[in-house]
């Protein structure tokens, strides 16, 4: 057989035949070249002879090897020139078992599919992607190790320091990849990401917290992933050892987070999803180990933002840090905020030994609340605030170092039923509203209704079983019909507080009766 370079060297004595058998140079394969027309010869797929065209034949994959890119001795910079010319041809590519260094960026086309049995490649370069995609469509990257410098840290969420960089991308797949020490994430997509999938990949970096915290205010830009745009779904993925875990870009839609592990955030949170996401669903992830909240739903007012359809299941969130929530939903704008998320349900999930509260809710308009099982958390297991419409219920919460449930300010038709609260107020920490199984705080509550659950408290931790705080505005308030109207307070039982109930008792109940003090005693009509 003749080597393919042999036959194509100027001046030989072979034969111009139409169809030639060769074996590749670099890999060693049998091959086989067609005589065309006139092309532009790439010294690989189109080669010339003489005066006439040959086209490489094959099926399947192109392989990447053809170019001769373990070449002894050769440069990341050849190396990463010859690659691009392999994928600027734009068929699918294969790069087989190797380790490669590159010094600049690969650029994939559309329709392209990238595979690796197992290659690894390395950028050398640094704030410099190795594969990007930006604006490209119909892409798919599976089976590579992706390597970062890990010391090229920018302070700006827009860093090229990434595996994949996909601003605007359509229809990208990135699957079965292992992706280590890229100091901005392992794919970067700021916007403009439609039908995005990442599934079945490992990001595990060796950062350490030390190393988050070299600058003020800490390296916050280091993620995970990071993306954003409509139909995005992040699969069956482990992230180990950066700043934040997860991270979606604001205003975001239709956007699935299911069935990931998320360990060791060592700046700030396991899943940061940002304002105005709609159509939202976090399902089954296992999240421990973060420096602050597990996950965290931040609202902001923003024009045309809307946060609507939100779906936080049976997750286990765990080992949250001081200051951290196990699930936050919340709105920070400055002044009064205004972007209520809207239908929400925060259900089946498991909260352990969270830093702050276990499950803290704020601006929710209509939702639900239930079948938590919340403990051994370090404040309330359960915080409520200016909500609409919410239901907590048949949540089961466990030792608490202050209230099981906290109902702060301005909630209207708000329900907490049939929980139980076992050992709150376990930090004794003088305040005696946050030694409580439930707590009604004092400013703007309307329509609040707290049935049937059970408090049992932990020697005398538990001040009171529910502990109503009533705050009288001043008499020419204009506002001060709309302050603690209309409670019911029915069917409670508390058991184990040195107070079982306290109220003001210049306001009026709606209703107060059925409440069980202790076993001993009979219920009776309470007026």
């Amino acid at each position: 057989m003749i080597y393919a370079n042999s036959f194509f060297t100027s001046g030989n004595s072979y034969p111009n035949e139409d169809i030639v058998q060769l074996v590749d140079n670099y890999t060693h394969q049998a091959v086989t070249y067609k005589k065309i027309g006139t092309a532009v010869e790439d010294g690989v797929i189109y080669r010339k002879k003489d005066n006439d065209f040959y086209e490489r034949q094959w099926s399947g994959y192109v392989n990447i090897l053809w170019w001769n890119i373990k070449e002894t001795g050769i440069s990341a910079s050849t190396v990463t020139e010859r690659i691009n010319k392999a994928l600027a041809m734009g068929y699918d590519t294969f790069f087989d078992a190797m380790s490669i260094e590159i010094d600049e960026t690969l650029y994939l086309q559309d329709n392209q599919k990238i595979l690796s049995n197992k290659c690894t490649i390395k950028q050398t370069e640094a704030d410099r992607e190795i594969f990007n995609c930006q604006g490209k469509k119909n892409i798919s990257i599976k089976g590579f190790t992706l390597k970062g410098q890990g010391v090229d840290y920018v302070e700006s969420s827009s860093s090229r320091h990434v595996g994949i960089l996909c601003l605007d991308a359509k229809n990208l797949i990135v699957e079965k990849n292992l992706f280590e020490n890229f100091t901005c994430s392992a794919v970067s997509g700021l916007g403009g990401m439609e039908h995005f999938i990442f599934r079945f990949n490992k990001v595990i970096n060796l950062f350490t917290k030390a190393w988050a915290e070299e600058i003020i205010g800490g390296k916050k830009d280091n993620m995970g992933i990071v993306v954003g745009g409509k139909n995005i779904t992040i699969f069956k993925n482990y992230f180990e050892n950066s700043s934040q875990g997860i991270y979606i870009v604001e205003n975001s839609n239709f956007v699935s987070i299911s069935d990931n592990d998320v360990q060791n955030t060592i700046l700030e949170h396991g899943m940061y999803l940002d304002s105005g996401i709609s159509n939202l669903t976090v399902i089954g992830n296992r999240v421990r180990n973060t420096m602050k909240v597990g996950i965290k739903l931040q609202n902001s007012d923003h024009t045309n933002y809307v946060s609507n359809n939100i779906v936080i299941s049976n997750n286990i969130v765990e080992n949250t840090g001081v200051g951290g929530d196990g699930i936050l939903i919340n709105n920070t704008t400055v002044g009064t905020p205004q972007l209520y998320a809207k239908n929400v349900v925060v259900s089946g999930n498991v909260v352990r030994n969270a830093g702050q509260h276990g499950i803290n809710i704020r601006f929710v308009d209509l939702g639900v609340v239930s079948s938590n099982v919340i403990n051994d958390i370090g404040y309330a297991g359960i915080y409520i605030s200016n909500t609409k419409g919410l239901e907590v219920c048949n949540n089961n919460i466990k030792t608490t170092q202050e209230t099981g449930i906290m109902i702060e300010a301005h909630n209207y038709l708000l329900s907490a039923n049939f929980n139980t609260i076992e050992n709150p107020g376990m930090k004794n920490s003088g305040f005696e509203d946050l030694l409580t199984g439930i707590t009604i705080r004092g400013t703007l509550n309307k329509e609040i209704s707290v049935r049937n659950n059970k408090m049992v408290g932990s020697g005398n931790a538990m001040r009171y079983g529910i502990f109503v705080e009533f705050v009288a505005p001043p008499e020419k308030n204009p506002v001060k019909q709309t302050f603690q109207e209309t409670y019911e307070i029915v069917g409670n039982t508390v058991l184990n507080a040195v107070t079982p109930y306290r109220f003001n008792s210049s306001v009026d109940l709606r209703l107060l009766n059925n409440n069980y003090k202790n076993l001993l005693t009979s219920p009776v009509q309470e007026l």
